[in-house]
Protein backbone atom coordinates (compact mmCIF):
# COMPACT_ATOMS: atom_id res chain seq x y z
CA UNK A 1 0.00 0.00 0.00
CA UNK A 2 1.64 3.42 -0.55
CA UNK A 3 1.63 6.49 0.99
CA UNK A 4 -1.98 8.52 0.12
CA UNK A 5 -3.52 12.52 1.40
CA UNK A 6 -5.74 15.12 0.79
CA UNK A 7 -6.07 18.60 1.72
CA UNK A 8 -8.76 19.82 4.42
CA UNK A 9 -9.90 23.11 5.63
CA UNK A 10 -9.24 24.27 9.38
CA UNK A 11 -9.91 27.57 10.91
CA UNK A 12 -9.34 29.02 7.33
CA UNK A 13 -5.87 27.14 6.51
CA UNK A 14 -5.30 24.57 4.56
CA UNK A 15 -4.40 20.73 6.23
CA UNK A 16 -2.46 18.15 4.76
CA UNK A 17 -4.11 14.80 5.82
CA UNK A 18 -1.74 11.58 4.71
CA UNK A 19 -2.30 7.99 5.41
CA UNK A 20 0.57 5.60 6.31
CA UNK A 21 0.21 1.75 5.74
CA UNK A 22 1.21 0.33 9.07
CA UNK A 23 2.42 -3.06 9.80
CA UNK A 24 -0.68 -5.09 9.26
CA UNK A 25 -1.42 -2.97 6.14
CA UNK A 26 -4.12 -0.93 7.97
CA UNK A 27 -3.72 2.96 7.46
CA UNK A 28 -2.00 5.38 9.97
CA UNK A 29 -2.91 9.15 9.72
CA UNK A 30 -1.15 12.26 9.91
CA UNK A 31 -2.23 15.65 9.80
CA UNK A 32 -0.27 18.97 9.73
CA UNK A 33 -0.84 22.05 8.80
CA UNK A 34 0.43 24.05 5.54
CA UNK A 35 0.27 27.67 7.03
CA UNK A 36 -1.35 28.83 4.01
CA UNK A 37 -4.31 30.48 4.19
CA UNK A 38 -7.44 28.98 1.71
CA UNK A 39 -8.75 32.49 0.39
CA UNK A 40 -5.89 35.11 -1.10
CA UNK A 41 -6.49 39.04 -1.27
CA UNK A 42 -7.45 37.97 -4.85
CA UNK A 43 -8.44 35.20 -7.14
CA UNK A 44 -5.10 35.08 -8.61
CA UNK A 45 -3.45 34.21 -5.28
CA UNK A 46 -6.07 32.35 -3.96
CA UNK A 47 -4.76 29.84 -7.08
CA UNK A 48 -1.22 30.18 -6.18
CA UNK A 49 -1.74 29.33 -2.45
CA UNK A 50 -3.72 26.20 -3.71
CA UNK A 51 -0.67 25.54 -5.47
CA UNK A 52 1.96 26.05 -2.88
CA UNK A 53 -0.06 23.91 -0.34
CA UNK A 54 -0.57 20.92 -3.10
CA UNK A 55 3.51 21.06 -3.50
CA UNK A 56 3.82 21.01 0.49
CA UNK A 57 1.38 17.76 0.27
CA UNK A 58 3.07 16.52 -2.36
CA UNK A 59 6.52 16.89 -0.71
CA UNK A 60 5.18 15.65 2.55
CA UNK A 61 4.18 12.01 0.87
CA UNK A 62 7.53 11.52 -0.75
CA UNK A 63 9.43 12.22 2.62
CA UNK A 64 6.93 9.98 4.34
CA UNK A 65 6.65 7.36 0.99
CA UNK A 66 10.75 6.89 1.58
CA UNK A 67 11.12 7.07 5.56
CA UNK A 68 8.08 5.71 6.84
CA UNK A 69 6.82 2.49 6.60
CA UNK A 70 5.71 -0.24 9.10
CA UNK A 71 9.17 -1.31 9.09
CA UNK A 72 10.75 1.74 9.96
CA UNK A 73 10.33 1.60 13.92
CA UNK A 74 12.35 -1.64 13.61
CA UNK A 75 15.42 -0.89 15.27
CA UNK A 76 18.50 -0.85 13.24
CA UNK A 77 21.25 -2.74 14.94
CA UNK A 78 18.06 -5.58 15.22
CA UNK A 79 17.63 -4.92 11.54
CA UNK A 80 20.82 -6.07 10.78
CA UNK A 81 21.15 -8.83 13.02
CA UNK A 82 18.35 -10.17 11.31
CA UNK A 83 19.63 -10.43 7.83
CA UNK A 84 22.83 -12.09 8.95
CA UNK A 85 21.28 -14.67 10.22
CA UNK A 86 19.29 -15.28 6.84
CA UNK A 87 22.49 -15.02 5.15
CA UNK A 88 24.11 -17.13 7.25
CA UNK A 89 21.85 -19.91 5.99
CA UNK A 90 22.78 -18.63 1.90
CA UNK A 91 26.78 -18.07 1.74
CA UNK A 92 29.65 -19.84 2.33
CA UNK A 93 30.75 -19.80 5.87
CA UNK A 94 33.78 -18.20 5.35
CA UNK A 95 32.12 -15.23 3.72
CA UNK A 96 29.49 -15.00 6.69
CA UNK A 97 32.16 -14.91 9.30
CA UNK A 98 33.74 -12.02 7.37
CA UNK A 99 30.62 -10.35 7.32
CA UNK A 100 30.17 -10.90 10.97
CA UNK A 101 33.48 -9.76 12.13
CA UNK A 102 33.28 -6.44 10.01
CA UNK A 103 29.46 -5.86 11.82
CA UNK A 104 30.66 -6.63 15.06
CA UNK A 105 34.13 -4.46 14.50
CA UNK A 106 32.70 -1.47 12.72
CA UNK A 107 29.30 -1.22 11.86
CA UNK A 108 27.92 -2.59 15.30
CA UNK A 109 29.99 -0.13 17.59
CA UNK A 110 28.78 2.91 15.66
CA UNK A 111 25.32 2.80 15.17
CA UNK A 112 24.37 1.00 18.29
CA UNK A 113 24.73 3.98 20.65
CA UNK A 114 22.98 6.33 17.83
CA UNK A 115 19.90 3.81 18.79
CA UNK A 116 18.49 4.40 15.21
CA UNK A 117 15.84 2.85 13.37
CA UNK A 118 15.25 1.67 9.91
CA UNK A 119 13.20 4.94 9.36
CA UNK A 120 16.13 7.24 10.83
CA UNK A 121 18.73 6.02 8.31
CA UNK A 122 19.07 8.60 5.46
CA UNK A 123 21.65 8.60 2.38
CA UNK A 124 23.62 11.97 4.95
CA UNK A 125 23.61 9.20 8.04
CA UNK A 126 25.25 6.78 5.64
CA UNK A 127 27.49 9.02 4.27
CA UNK A 128 28.77 10.38 7.88
CA UNK A 129 29.30 6.63 8.32
CA UNK A 130 31.74 5.97 5.37
CA UNK A 131 33.74 9.77 6.36
CA UNK A 132 34.07 8.13 9.73
CA UNK A 133 35.80 4.77 8.84
CA UNK A 134 37.98 6.90 6.31
CA UNK A 135 39.18 9.56 8.91
CA UNK A 136 40.16 6.10 11.24
CA UNK A 137 42.77 5.19 8.46
CA UNK A 138 40.08 2.22 6.64
CA UNK A 139 41.04 1.95 3.04
CA UNK A 140 37.49 2.47 0.52
CA UNK A 141 37.69 -1.18 -0.60
CA UNK A 142 37.26 -2.15 2.91
CA UNK A 143 34.41 0.01 3.77
CA UNK A 144 32.56 -1.04 0.70
CA UNK A 145 32.42 -4.06 2.04
CA UNK A 146 30.56 -2.59 5.31
CA UNK A 147 28.08 -0.79 2.56
CA UNK A 148 27.68 -4.56 1.41
CA UNK A 149 26.07 -5.24 4.95
CA UNK A 150 23.69 -1.70 4.91
CA UNK A 151 22.75 -1.89 1.62
CA UNK A 152 21.81 -5.92 1.89
CA UNK A 153 19.53 -4.71 4.94
CA UNK A 154 17.82 -1.96 2.96
CA UNK A 155 17.37 -4.25 -0.30
CA UNK A 156 15.50 -6.94 2.02
CA UNK A 157 13.68 -4.24 3.92
CA UNK A 158 12.03 -3.22 0.62
CA UNK A 159 11.59 -6.44 -0.96
CA UNK A 160 9.71 -7.35 1.96
CA UNK A 161 7.52 -4.55 2.02
CA UNK A 162 8.84 -2.67 5.07
CA UNK A 163 10.07 -0.21 3.19
CA UNK A 164 10.21 2.11 0.47
CA UNK A 165 13.71 4.14 0.36
CA UNK A 166 17.77 2.29 0.47
CA UNK A 167 19.60 5.03 1.70
CA UNK A 168 22.38 3.08 0.31
CA UNK A 169 21.11 2.74 -3.24
CA UNK A 170 23.21 6.05 -4.69
CA UNK A 171 26.40 5.97 -2.56
CA UNK A 172 29.12 4.86 -4.29
CA UNK A 173 32.96 4.64 -2.64
CA UNK A 174 35.52 5.18 -5.19
CA UNK A 175 39.05 3.73 -4.76
CA UNK A 176 41.77 6.54 -3.92
CA UNK A 177 45.34 5.59 -6.25
CA UNK A 178 46.76 4.62 -2.95
CA UNK A 179 44.05 1.83 -2.48
CA UNK A 180 45.39 0.41 -5.43
CA UNK A 181 47.52 -2.97 -4.95
CA UNK A 182 49.78 -4.26 -7.53
CA UNK A 183 50.70 -7.97 -6.43
CA UNK A 184 54.88 -8.48 -6.51
CA UNK A 185 56.56 -10.79 -9.40
CA UNK A 186 59.78 -12.94 -8.68
CA UNK A 187 61.69 -12.74 -12.04
CA UNK A 188 62.68 -16.24 -13.38
CA UNK A 189 65.68 -16.48 -11.56
CA UNK A 190 64.60 -15.34 -8.13
CA UNK A 191 62.10 -18.21 -8.66
CA UNK A 192 64.41 -20.72 -9.58
CA UNK A 193 66.59 -19.78 -6.06
CA UNK A 194 63.38 -19.94 -4.01
CA UNK A 195 62.83 -23.53 -5.62
CA UNK A 196 66.33 -24.50 -4.49
CA UNK A 197 65.61 -22.78 -0.92
CA UNK A 198 62.11 -25.17 0.26
CA UNK A 199 63.54 -28.10 -0.64
CA UNK A 200 62.69 -30.25 2.03
CA UNK A 201 60.49 -27.50 3.62
CA UNK A 202 57.04 -29.16 4.72
CA UNK A 203 55.79 -26.48 2.42
CA UNK A 204 57.95 -27.64 -0.39
CA UNK A 205 54.68 -28.64 -1.82
CA UNK A 206 52.62 -26.14 -1.63
CA UNK A 207 55.33 -23.63 -3.33
CA UNK A 208 55.12 -26.01 -6.08
CA UNK A 209 51.60 -25.80 -6.76
CA UNK A 210 51.49 -21.78 -6.21
CA UNK A 211 54.40 -21.45 -8.75
CA UNK A 212 53.49 -23.93 -10.97
CA UNK A 213 49.89 -23.78 -11.54
CA UNK A 214 49.38 -19.79 -10.19
CA UNK A 215 47.07 -21.64 -7.29
CA UNK A 216 45.59 -19.31 -4.83
CA UNK A 217 46.21 -20.56 -1.10
CA UNK A 218 42.68 -21.89 -0.45
CA UNK A 219 43.23 -24.11 -3.31
CA UNK A 220 47.19 -25.24 -2.70
CA UNK A 221 45.79 -26.37 0.48
CA UNK A 222 42.49 -27.84 -0.54
CA UNK A 223 43.83 -30.21 -3.49
CA UNK A 224 43.78 -33.93 -2.61
CA UNK A 225 44.99 -36.69 -4.95
CA UNK A 226 42.16 -37.54 -6.17
CA UNK A 227 42.25 -34.02 -7.95
CA UNK A 228 45.47 -35.07 -9.73
CA UNK A 229 45.24 -37.18 -12.88
CA UNK A 230 48.75 -38.01 -12.73
CA UNK A 231 48.12 -40.58 -16.39
CA UNK A 232 47.01 -37.69 -18.32
CA UNK A 233 49.06 -35.26 -16.35
CA UNK A 234 45.98 -32.62 -15.47
CA UNK A 235 44.60 -31.32 -12.08
CA UNK A 236 41.14 -30.72 -11.20
CA UNK A 237 40.89 -27.55 -9.43
CA UNK A 238 37.71 -28.26 -7.20
CA UNK A 239 38.24 -27.85 -4.04
CA UNK A 240 39.52 -25.59 -1.22
CA UNK A 241 40.41 -24.79 2.23
CA UNK A 242 39.86 -21.62 3.84
CA UNK A 243 40.12 -19.89 7.45
CA UNK A 244 38.70 -16.80 9.02
CA UNK A 245 37.25 -17.55 13.13
CA UNK A 246 37.28 -21.79 11.72
CA UNK A 247 39.09 -23.37 9.34
CA UNK A 248 36.20 -24.63 6.32
CA UNK A 249 37.07 -27.64 4.06
CA UNK A 250 34.60 -27.27 0.68
CA UNK A 251 34.09 -29.24 -2.39
CA UNK A 252 33.70 -25.56 -3.71
CA UNK A 253 35.86 -22.85 -5.54
CA UNK A 254 35.83 -18.81 -5.46
CA UNK A 255 34.24 -18.29 -8.40
CA UNK A 256 32.74 -20.62 -11.40
CA UNK A 257 35.60 -19.52 -13.41
CA UNK A 258 37.80 -20.97 -10.70
CA UNK A 259 36.30 -24.17 -10.77
CA UNK A 260 39.03 -25.38 -13.82
CA UNK A 261 41.12 -27.65 -15.11
CA UNK A 262 45.32 -27.38 -15.66
CA UNK A 263 47.66 -29.56 -17.53
CA UNK A 264 50.88 -30.10 -14.59
CA UNK A 265 54.15 -29.24 -16.48
CA UNK A 266 56.68 -32.26 -16.60
CA UNK A 267 58.71 -30.64 -13.79
CA UNK A 268 55.66 -30.57 -11.13
CA UNK A 269 54.16 -34.26 -12.24
CA UNK A 270 57.57 -35.39 -11.44
CA UNK A 271 57.76 -33.95 -8.39
CA UNK A 272 54.59 -34.50 -6.98
CA UNK A 273 55.27 -38.19 -7.52
CA UNK A 274 58.64 -37.76 -5.09
CA UNK A 275 55.58 -36.26 -2.33
CA UNK A 276 52.95 -39.27 -3.04
CA UNK A 277 55.92 -41.87 -2.45
CA UNK A 278 57.08 -39.86 0.39
CA UNK A 279 53.56 -40.29 2.06
CA UNK A 280 52.80 -43.54 1.46
CA UNK A 281 56.18 -44.14 3.41
CA UNK A 282 54.38 -41.72 6.22
CA UNK A 283 51.23 -43.68 6.13
CA UNK A 284 53.01 -46.88 7.12
CA UNK A 285 55.32 -45.68 9.88
CA UNK A 286 52.40 -43.72 11.24
CA UNK A 287 49.88 -46.51 11.08
CA UNK A 288 46.19 -46.41 12.73
CA UNK A 289 46.54 -43.47 14.03
CA UNK A 290 47.36 -41.90 9.96
CA UNK A 291 44.39 -38.89 9.63
CA UNK A 292 43.62 -40.14 5.48
CA UNK A 293 43.07 -36.97 4.36
CA UNK A 294 44.63 -36.83 0.97
CA UNK A 295 45.48 -33.87 0.92
CA UNK A 296 48.77 -33.01 -0.94
CA UNK A 297 50.08 -30.47 1.55
CA UNK A 298 49.97 -32.19 4.46
CA UNK A 299 51.93 -33.09 7.98
CA UNK A 300 53.61 -36.48 8.49
CA UNK A 301 49.95 -37.91 10.32
CA UNK A 302 48.04 -36.87 7.10
CA UNK A 303 46.91 -33.59 9.06
CA UNK A 304 46.18 -31.00 6.40
CA UNK A 305 48.04 -27.81 6.55
CA UNK A 306 46.02 -24.43 8.43
CA UNK A 307 46.14 -21.87 5.38
CA UNK A 308 47.73 -18.95 7.59
CA UNK A 309 50.65 -21.86 8.61
CA UNK A 310 51.34 -21.81 5.03
CA UNK A 311 51.53 -17.88 4.68
CA UNK A 312 53.40 -17.46 7.95
CA UNK A 313 55.96 -20.35 7.23
CA UNK A 314 56.43 -18.99 3.75
CA UNK A 315 57.53 -15.55 5.03
CA UNK A 316 60.18 -17.20 7.60
CA UNK A 317 61.49 -19.25 4.72
CA UNK A 318 62.36 -15.59 2.66
CA UNK A 319 63.84 -14.32 5.32
CA UNK A 320 65.83 -17.13 6.15
CA UNK A 321 67.12 -17.39 2.32
CA UNK A 322 67.38 -13.83 1.96
CA UNK A 323 64.97 -13.54 -0.84
CA UNK A 324 62.73 -10.76 -1.53
CA UNK A 325 59.70 -10.42 0.30
CA UNK A 326 56.76 -11.38 -0.97
CA UNK A 327 53.62 -12.74 -0.22
CA UNK A 328 52.49 -16.49 -1.00
CA UNK A 329 49.56 -15.34 -3.04
CA UNK A 330 52.73 -13.44 -5.42
CA UNK A 331 54.06 -16.85 -6.53
CA UNK A 332 50.28 -16.36 -8.54
CA UNK A 333 51.22 -13.28 -9.80
CA UNK A 334 54.55 -14.78 -10.71
CA UNK A 335 53.34 -17.26 -12.69
CA UNK A 336 50.84 -15.09 -14.54
CA UNK A 337 53.58 -12.36 -14.92
CA UNK A 338 55.94 -15.32 -16.73
CA UNK A 339 53.22 -16.26 -19.02
CA UNK A 340 52.36 -12.52 -20.30
CA UNK A 341 56.06 -12.25 -20.75
CA UNK A 342 56.15 -14.90 -23.35
CA UNK A 343 53.62 -14.07 -25.58
CA UNK A 344 50.74 -16.09 -23.94
CA UNK A 345 47.26 -14.25 -24.60
CA UNK A 346 45.33 -12.33 -21.79
CA UNK A 347 42.45 -15.13 -22.19
CA UNK A 348 44.92 -18.09 -22.22
CA UNK A 349 46.26 -16.32 -18.46
CA UNK A 350 42.63 -15.53 -17.34
CA UNK A 351 41.53 -19.13 -17.79
CA UNK A 352 45.23 -20.48 -16.12
CA UNK A 353 44.65 -18.77 -13.01
CA UNK A 354 40.49 -19.12 -13.19
CA UNK A 355 39.86 -15.24 -12.95
CA UNK A 356 35.93 -14.84 -13.63
CA UNK A 357 36.72 -12.28 -16.42
CA UNK A 358 39.56 -10.45 -18.61
CA UNK A 359 36.82 -8.23 -20.08
CA UNK A 360 33.49 -9.14 -21.32
CA UNK A 361 34.59 -9.16 -24.87
CA UNK A 362 36.95 -12.06 -24.18
CA UNK A 363 34.82 -13.82 -22.24
CA UNK A 364 31.82 -13.80 -25.17
CA UNK A 365 34.49 -14.18 -27.95
CA UNK A 366 37.27 -16.39 -27.16
CA UNK A 367 37.77 -19.59 -26.03
CA UNK A 368 40.80 -21.67 -24.89
CA UNK A 369 40.83 -24.96 -25.72
CA UNK A 370 42.64 -27.98 -23.46
CA UNK A 371 45.96 -27.37 -26.20
CA UNK A 372 46.12 -23.89 -25.23
CA UNK A 373 45.92 -24.60 -21.18
CA UNK A 374 48.67 -27.64 -21.82
CA UNK A 375 51.17 -24.66 -24.40
CA UNK A 376 50.90 -22.86 -20.65
CA UNK A 377 51.99 -25.43 -18.45
CA UNK A 378 54.76 -26.37 -21.17
CA UNK A 379 55.88 -23.04 -20.72
CA UNK A 380 56.25 -23.09 -17.07
CA UNK A 381 58.05 -26.09 -17.23
CA UNK A 382 60.41 -24.82 -19.67
CA UNK A 383 61.18 -22.14 -17.52
CA UNK A 384 61.64 -23.56 -14.32
CA UNK A 385 62.28 -26.83 -14.66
Amino acid sequence: MKVTGSLQEKNGIYQMIVRVPDINGNLKQKSKSTKIKIQGKNKRETTANKHKADLMLAEWMETLSQTESYGADKDLIEAIEDWLAMKKKQIRPNSYESYLNTYEVHVKPYFEKKKLKLGDVTARVVMQYVRTKEDAGLSRKSIRKHLVILNGVFTEAIAMGELNYNPCANITVKDNRDDHFEGTAYDIATAKRLLEAVKGDPIEPAVYLGLFLGLRRSEVVGLRWKDVDMENGIVHIRNTVVRFATTSEQEKTKSKASKRDLFMPNALKEFLQTVWDRQEEERKLVGRVYSDTEHICQWADGTVFEPSYVSHRFAKLLKKNDLPHIRFHDLRHTAGSMLVNQGHTIKQVQEFLGHEKASTTLDIYTHVSMEGKKDTADVLDLLLA
